[in-house]
């Protein structure tokens, strides 16, 4: 008779088709510490000051909470990652002492009065970005609300550069050489000023910098199944078409032309969309509901944001569409409720 000795039967035989929360956390972490290094060697201190304290300020509360409830202290990957993008979107003169209170004070706010650990609805990156900018808008970047440049030249790049972006040495040399070998065999031309957006914008906040690593990240983290790409991708494309429909309406009246490239290169947008959105406590569950989610917040962050360079515009957009997350989580039970009846 065989024998069944070496086998083993277990009470779940399911087959995961996604990383394992650990592995994820790990590779997002791995991820933001490319950014982290890059920060270093270009010896922005003051950048990694804010981003240390916001991690200290976020494990603070969330383990005078787990000491409050009786629980076991722990440093929580998912909170570490918390704390790295709060710090990510802080300027750097905004001051370590204000950053560590405010991350504190943010987490504090969303686990406790907007659903608990695990169950927060709203987004405790969002909420802290917003709170800061509330408490001090003068620390950011200033909004651009002059358009007068944009009529005259055609450029947003233009309005932006007259706001304090700089362009980088490079950035000629590396356009001229894209438009002669590339973009002028299809009839394109690329304006100078987007590949300083794309290598390195030079502003204050850090995650409004690096937005070729970001996309780049991102690839990763979706090609390894460690986000889910649905709600950025919705998001982008209800954000980027709703510019390029209306985005130069109200400046010169003039439909279908407005600048995709600066809205989503500008303001955090890429860094906030792939990093920050997809953040499993506050987005929705199902393929239904993220794509709902995101694109309800790409319109949001279109009348908020405009044409781009906002400072915290598309933090507040979260925040809309955090609050219109019960009214999507009844539209997913009644689709899938749906999709059961089918079957019955």
């Amino acid at each position: 008779m065989k024998s069944y000795s070496n086998l083993s039967l277990t009470a779940a035989p399911f087959v995961y088709t996604r990383l394992p929360v650990f592995r994820i956390n790990i590779a997002v972490l791995s991820l933001l510490g490319i950014q982290i290094l890059i920060l270093a060697l270009t010896a922005d201190f003051y950048a990694l000051l804010n981003i240390v304290t916001a991690v200290m300020g976020v494990l603070f509360v969330e383990n005078l909470l787990r000491y409050l409830a009786s629980s076991k202290l722990s440093l929580s990957l998912d909170m570490i990652i918390s704390g790295l993008l709060i710090g990510f979107f802080m300027p750097t003169g905004i001051g370590f002492i204000f950053v560590f209170i405010l991350s504190a004070f943010s987490v504090f706010i969303v686990k406790t009065m907007f659903g608990g650990t695990g169950r927060n609805w709203l987004n405790p990156v969002a909420f802290a970005v917003c709170a800061a900018y509330i408490s001090r808008p003068e620390a950011f970047p200033p909004l651009i609300s002059d358009f007068s440049l944009l009529s005259e030249k055609g450029s947003f790049f233009a309005v932006m550069e007259a706001n304090g972006l700089i362009k980088l040495k490079t950035d000629f040399t590396v356009t001229s050489a894209l438009n002669s070998l590339l973009l002028h065999g299809v009839g394109v031309t690329l304006p100078e000023g987007y590949i300083s957006l794309f290598l390195n914008s030079t502003s204050s906040i850090p995650a409004f910098r690096y937005n070729i690593v970001t996309l780049m990240s991102s690839i990763i983290l979706f090609s390894i199944r460690a986000a889910d790409y649905i709600l950025p991708a919705f998001f982008l494309a209800a954000y980027a078409l709703l510019v390029w429909i209306f985005g130069m309406v109200p400046v010169l009246n003039i439909y279908f032309t407005g600048d995709i490239l600066s809205a989503v290169l500008t303001g955090g947008v890429l860094f906030a969309a792939f990093f920050v959105m997809t953040e499993p406590a506050s987005s929705p569950k199902t393929k239904y509901g993220k794509a709902m989610s995101g694109f309800f917040t790409g319109v949001f962050a279109f009348f908020i944001c405009a044409h781009g360079a906002s400072p915290a515009g598309i933090f507040f957009a979260i925040i809309l569409g955090n609050i219109i997350s019960p009214l999507i989580e009844r539209l997913e039970i009644k689709i899938q409720a749906k999709k059961r009846s089918l079957y019955e």
